[in-house]
């Protein structure tokens, strides 16, 4: 694999970003957060400094996802349809080198983007606030690598953006379903509960727990350990390199 190659892709992903006027929404949306939260603080009867807090991290995580994945699904099936990824690989550029440039892209976008929207957390709450924008770097790279894998798969904005979804709101809310199909109200002894408790254990091991997570906790208690981020960094590390491993796959055996 060529480096070079990788860079320059990597070049025109960033250039295309700052194209789609990424940091002016950004601002705005960091704006828009702000005055939301402070909205909610000023009807809270207590704590509303924390209330702040938890109000804007809350909402800006979910906005941070959910612009980062339509952004990397509509720029590659832009490339797609437009068949600027043909015009590409026939340069001596590999379909790898593509890939891993393009991801190298949006990881540069998804570190800018988690900086700015955290930036108000940081001035506030400094520690917590850079342990809770770092995790949301990590978040932001499992998404990205989640919606270039779908979108190659896939080919269809809508579909794409809901499996994305799906499997974001999934990799949310498995640690609390693993608890809820083993709760003290199941009745372990019916073959149903048993098949549908190995399910959701089966999905526990392929999905990242993303629970786990960008707490907005941390920034009113006390911040994460640098072995917890230490843990969801090696978290990150492997759904990435798997996810990039999928994409990968069904990028070669497609014809342009």
């Amino acid at each position: 694999m060529n480096t070079q190659n990788c860079l320059a892709v990597m070049g025109f992903t960033w250039l295309e970003i700052r194209r789609a006027r990424l940091w002016r929404l950004a601002l705005a949306l960091v704006l828009i957060g702000c005055v939301v939260a402070e909205f909610a603080a000023s009807i809270a009867i207590t704590e509303s400094a924390q209330y702040r807090l938890v109000m804007y991290a809350a909402s800006m995580r979910l906005v941070a996802v959910f612009v980062m994945a339509l952004l990397v699904t509509t720029s590659v099936l832009r490339e797609i349809d437009d068949q600027v990824v043909e015009l590409i690989l026939a340069r001596p550029i590999s379909r790898s080198e593509w890939y891993i440039g393009k991801l190298l892209g949006y990881v540069a976008a998804a570190l800018g983007f988690a900086v700015l929207v955290s930036l108000p957390l940081i001035i506030q709450t400094p520690i917590q606030g850079s342990a809770w924008c770092y995790s949301l770097f990590l978040e932001l790279i499992i998404v990205s690598a989640a919606a270039l894998a779908f979108a190659i798969t896939l080919r269809r904005l809508t579909v794409a953006l809901s499996v994305v979804a799906g499997f974001y709101l999934l990799a949310r809310a498995i640690a609390g379903l693993v608890l809820i199909s083993r709760g003290p109200t199941v009745d372990g002894s019916l073959t149903s509960s048993r098949f549908i408790a190995s399910v959701i254990d089966m999905l526990a091991y392929v999905l990242p727990d993303l629970d786990r997570f960008t707490n907005a906790a941390w920034l009113v208690d006390t911040a994460p350990s640098v072995t917890d981020l230490g843990l969801l960094t090696l978290q990150t590390t492997i759904y990435t390199a798997f996810l990039v491993a999928l994409g990968l796959f069904d990028l070669f055996r497609r014809n342009f």
